[in-house]
C-alpha cells in the first residue's frame, strides 16, 4: 500500500490515481457459448486442488503512535483524520514541509509514505531484492521522477574571476550533498563512467595506458579509437579546473576548496551574485559538519534510481550526451531500475525515531540551499 501521494515541492494533494482496466472483454459468465467445449483427460498426478496465498497486510498503527510520542510531528498539523495511517501522513508532511520551505525548481525530489508490500512490489525485479529485509512496516520512499540536465555555461566566467578555486568549491559541495542525499550527476560521475567503459577503471589514464585496451574493444577503428582517448574525452567531461585546480599561487591551504574564512572574505569583495553562491555555500558546509557521518536521506535500501536529483555540468556537450543517454538506455533494458533512491525503515524505537528526524531534517534542508545554490549558478540560456 502506498499511503500518500508524492511530496514533490507542492502541498500534498488527496485522492487515488487512474485504476488499470484489462484491455479485453469480460468473462463469459452465464451467456451462451457458441460451441461445445470438449474436456482432456487429466493424468492422476495432476493436483486436483489448488491453494492460493494471500500476503499479509502490513499494520503500522504500532509503528505511527511512536512517532507522534517520541518525534518532532505535531498533532496541530492533524484535521479531522480517518485513521491513524491518514493523522500520521498529514503530520509528517506538514512537517516535512517546514523542513524544506519552498519548492524545488532545480531538482526532481519527493518523500512517499510505503507499508513493506509496496516496496516489495518497487524492487520485485531486482537481482538482490531478498537484501530488503526491513525491521518495521513502515517506510519512507526518497523518489526522483524525472531529471533536468543543467550546465553552468556562460555563468562560469564571472566565478573564475571572483576566484580561481569557486568552480572547483561548488563542484566539491554538491558531490558532498549528493552523498548525503540524492545522487547529483557531476563531471565526476560522467569521468567515472567513461573510465569504466573505455579506460579500464582507471580516471587517471594516459593516452599509451588505454590504447591497446582500445584497439581490443574497437579493432583498428582510427576514429573510434582516438574519440575515446583520454586527452581527448577527459577535458569535455570533466575538465582539469575541477577535477585537478591548479594551486594558487600565495595560498596556504593545501586543499583545492575554499575554506570557510576565504568564502567569508570572498563575499565581503565579491559582487552580488558572487557573494550569494558563497553565502549557499557557507550554509551547505555547515550543514555537512552538523551531518557528520549519518547518511541524512541516503541510509536505507538502495532502490537503483534511474534518474538522479539532477545533473549539473560546467558544459553540457555531445559527449555528455552520449553518456547520459546511454547509461539510461541500460537502465531500462535491465529493468531492475526503479524511480526510487532510498527506502528507509522507519524506526521505532526512542532514540531511533529522534536520530532519524534530526538527519531527514538536516537532509531537506540542504536540498533548500543546494536548489538555492543551482538557481544562483545554473545559466538559464
Amino acid at each position: 500500500m502506498l499511503f500518500d501521494p508524492s511530496f514533490t515541492d507542492r502541498a500534498v494533494d488527496g485522492g487515488a490515481g487512474a485504476s488499470w482496466q484489462p484491455p479485453v472483454a469480460a468473462v463469459a459468465r452465464h451467456r451462451s457459448a457458441d460451441c461445445v467445449l470438449t474436456l482432456p483427460d487429466v493424468a492422476e498426478d495432476v493436483p486436483m486442488r489448488a491453494s492460493l496465498k494471500w500476503r499479509e497486510d502490513t499494520s503500522v498503527d504500532a509503528v505511527v503512535l511512536e512517532q507522534f510520542r517520541h518525534g518532532p510531528l505535531l498533532a496541530a498539523d492533524v484535521e479531522a483524520p480517518v485513521s491513524p495511517v491518514d493523522a500520521f501522513q498529514q503530520a509528517f508532511f506538514a512537517w516535512a514541509r517546514r523542513q524544506l520551505p519552498a519548492p524545488l525548481r532545480h531538482m526532481s525530489f519527493g518523500l512517499d509514505l510505503c507499508d513493506t508490500n509496496a516496496v516489495t512490489d518497487a524492487i520485485q525485479h531486482q537481482y538482490d531484492h531478498d537484501e530488503f529485509k526491513p525491521r518495521t512496516p513502515l517506510h519512507l520512499g526518497v523518489k526522483c521522477s524525472d531529471e533536468w540536465v543543467h550546465q553552468v555555461g556562460d555563468l562560469a566566467e564571472p566565478l573564475r574571476r571572483a576566484h580561481p578555486l569557486l568552480l572547483h568549491t561548488i563542484f566539491e559541495t554538491v558531490d558532498r550533498v549528493s552523498g548525503k542525499t540524492v545522487l547529483i550527476r557531476t563531471p565526476g560521475w560522467f569521468l567515472c563512467e567513461a573510465s569504466c567503459m573505455h579506460w579500464e577503471g582507471d580516471e587517471s589514464a594516459t593516452d599509451e595506458d588505454v590504447r591497446e585496451w582500445l584497439q581490443e574493444m574497437n579493432g583498428d577503428d582510427a576514429d573510434v579509437i582516438n574519440r575515446y582517448l583520454p586527452s581527448v574525452l577527459r577535458p569535455l567531461l570533466c575538465p582539469d579546473e575541477i577535477r585537478v585546480p591548479a594551486k594558487v599561487e600565495g595560498r596556504r591551504s593545501r586543499s583545492s576548496t575554499l575554506s570557510d574564512n576565504e568564502l567569508r572574505e570572498l563575499r565581503k569583495a565579491s559582487p552580488a551574485m558572487v557573494a550569494r553562491v558563497c553565502v549557499e555555500l557557507l550554509a551547505l558546509k555547515h550543514l555537512l559538519r552538523k551531518a557528520g557521518k549519518s547518511g541524512c536521506l541516503s541510509d536505507g535500501y538502495d532502490a537503483q534510481p534511474i534518474y538522479s536529483g539532477c545533473t549539473l555540468l560546467l558544459a553540457h556537450n555531445e559527449r555528455t550526451g552520449e553518456l547520459l543517454d546511454d547509461h539510461m538506455e541500460n537502465a531500462f533494458q535491465a529493468g531492475e531500475a526503479t524511480e526510487y533512491s532510498r527506502f528507509i525503515t522507519f524506526s521505532n524505537t526512542r532514540q531511533g525515531i529522534r536520530e532519524q528526524y534530526t538527519q531527514w531534517s538536516l537532509g531537506l534542508r540542504m536540498l533548500h540551499h543546494l536548489d538555492r545554490l543551482l538557481a544562483l549558478v545554473v545559466d538559464p540560456n
